[in-house]
């Protein structure tokens, strides 16, 4: 029997994830089994088991995902050194949330719940999130060192961390009510706490 190579077994795994994901997407987590996801990608339970453990196997893989994306993303426009505000580059990522390629955002939100009972998974996500917080720092860097002089460290990481708690806001919002797009979120994030129009004094 041909030996299964690695980059075979990843693409296979990566294939159960995108069916798992799609399969998520319509039944939510509580709701979704290994038959469904086998279903869903044409594959027997036996080959599911095959490439991983359990369902919560499965769910930490796919945990590993969900912002790989966003992380790959960011470090290409960190190489470019160019300087972009903290908007500029929020913008793009929020708006690519909604991109039809890309893990829904309902299950984001089950797996962040999830999260909090099952400390495996936390750690998994954890773990991505701070890639994705890195990432985001060196993109903001080059910013950051025009504001602060000596500084920019310090200020991109804190920064950084604000960004990522504003996303993961707008993230629950957008699934559970919708009340706002990307750009109307920022657009109003910038009237809500930038500079005061000329005239306007601090005090309002």
């Amino acid at each position: 029997m041909p030996r299964v190579t690695d980059a075979h077994r990843q693409a296979r795994r990566d294939q159960i994830a995108q069916a798992a994901l799609r399969v998520l997407k319509r039944n939510g987590v509580s709701d979704t089994s290994l038959a469904q996801i086998a279903d869903e990608c044409g594959l027997s339970i036996g080959a599911i088991y095959v490439n991983f453990e359990n369902k919560a196997d499965l769910a930490r893989f796919i945990a590993t995902r969900l912002f790989a994306w966003r992380i790959e993303e960011l470090d290409g426009l960190a190489e470019g050194g160019a300087v972009r505000t903290p908007a500029e580059l929020m913008r793009p990522l929020l708006a690519s949330m909604f991109d039809e390629n890309r893990p829904p955002l309902p299950v984001i939100l089950q797996f962040w719940s999830k999260a909090l009972v099952d400390p495996e998974l936390h750690a998994v996500l954890a773990e991505q999130v701070d890639a994705l917080r890195g990432s985001l720092e060196r993109a903001l860097r080059p910013w950051a060192d025009g504001c602060s002089a000596g500084e920019g460290a310090a200020l991109a990481s804190r920064v950084a961390q604000t960004c990522l708690i504003m996303a993961q806001g707008f993230l629950a919002n957008r699934s559970l009510f919708g009340w706002m797009s990307a750009e109307q979120y920022l657009d109003a994030v910038l009237a809500a706490f930038g500079p005061a129009p000329l005239g306007v004094s601090a005090k309002g």
